[in-house]
């Protein structure tokens, strides 16, 4: 009796394991699920991405030099102004009382040197003919050379008080908009203030900087988006202008994108991030997800004959998305693994889902 028990469970024993076997060859033969992604070269936008900080295309900071109070007040900040309108008016009695004196003292000094040169004019005339003595004749040039230093003297002081007076009236030099007008009516401004400033903001310029790396295959022209804070839509814009120098702080070379404002949405002092192209070439590009990191070395699975294959590659250009990925092995139409290449060995079988 106890044989026969014995040889009952050696028996169920044997259908276990054979059960078992049957299990593990059925699951080994459908191989581990993957998902794969065809490869094929493309060409590839380098992209620098960076941040950046908005700025005028044009814009002029008027300073008044002489300084004044404030007598009229034309425009605030925001509205628009044309070239040569009046925006405000200061007044200084100091200033006003310089250029009306210069202005009398130019006009009498022209007035004696017309006079004079007249005269020198008849008095050369005599000598040449030895009507007159050298020393009459030298002491009428000497007159006259004193009265033309004089009247050259006092135009240049003259012109200077003129241009101080009339920039008491400070006019619009561009077509644009009113910033940092913070001024009263009747507030004394001191010397060498600023007073007003006009953007013209038609178009804006976009400050960022790029590496050294990146630098020599930027080109005035390139392509860039701009993603600005606080408003919805990207902006796209060309590179404007390149600095061969690079910043002594941080070693980037600044560089600006000229973008369109024509709805006058985009303000001075805004910041966004910047994608600037710096180049193209073709290449593989996969997502970056499918890229296995092993023993510190990058690597990929494409499948063979119904195998996983691991293939070692190294890193090129990478953006948000996508890696480069460069290897002698890689060619097109290869199966890459895409999804659940972390759970795979070399040589694994696989089945491949749609």
């Amino acid at each position: 009796m106890l044989k026969k028990l014995l040889m009952l469970s050696m028996t169920a024993l044997l259908l276990s394991c054979g059960s078992n076997n049957l299990k593990q060859k059925t699951k080994d033969s459908l191989g581990k699920n993957v998902k794969i992604l065809q490869t094929n070269p493309e060409k590839i936008i380098r992209l620098n991405i960076s941040s950046g900080v908005t700025e005028p295309l044009n814009e002029v900071k008027t300073i008044t030099k002489t300084g004044g109070t404030v007598k009229k007040i034309n425009f605030r900040n925001g509205d628009k102004v044309k070239k040569g309108e009046i925006i405000l008016v200061l007044e200084d009695q100091e200033v006003k009382s310089s250029y009306l004196k210069a202005k009398a003292t130019y006009i009498s000094n022209k007035a004696d040197f017309e006079i004079k040169n007249k005269s020198y004019g008849k008095f050369e005339q005599l000598y040449e003919k030895q009507l007159i003595s050298e020393d009459e004749y030298l002491t009428k040039k000497t007159s006259y050379l004193t009265s033309d230093s004089n009247v050259k003297n006092s135009e240049a002081i003259y012109l200077s008080a003129k241009k101080d007076y009339e920039d008491l009236v400070v006019k619009a030099k561009l077509s644009g908009i009113i910033t940092d007008l913070n001024l009263k009516l009747y507030e004394k401004v001191a010397i060498n203030s600023e007073v007003v400033t006009v953007i013209d903001d038609s178009k804006i310029l976009v400050k960022t900087g790029v590496s050294v790396h990146e630098i020599s295959e930027l080109s005035v022209g390139n392509k860039a988006e701009i993603d600005l804070e606080g408003i919805e839509k990207n902006y796209f814009g060309n590179v404007y202008e390149i600095n061969p120098v690079a910043n002594k702080d941080n070693k980037k070379y600044q560089i600006k994108i000229e973008i369109d404002n024509e709805e006058g949405k985009i303000k001075k002092g805004m910041y966004s991030k910047v994608s600037v192209e710096t180049g193209s070439k073709d290449g593989y590009l996969v997502p970056k997800s499918a890229i296995v990191i092993k023993d510190l070395y990058s690597y990929v699975f494409v499948i063979e004959n119904g195998e996983a294959r691991r293939i070692k590659i190294e890193r090129g250009y990478s953006n948000e998305e996508k890696q480069e990925i460069l290897s002698s092995e890689i060619y097109p139409d290869m199966q890459l693994v895409i999804e659940g290449q972390f759970l795979l060995e070399d040589r694994d079988k696989v089945n491949i889902l749609n």
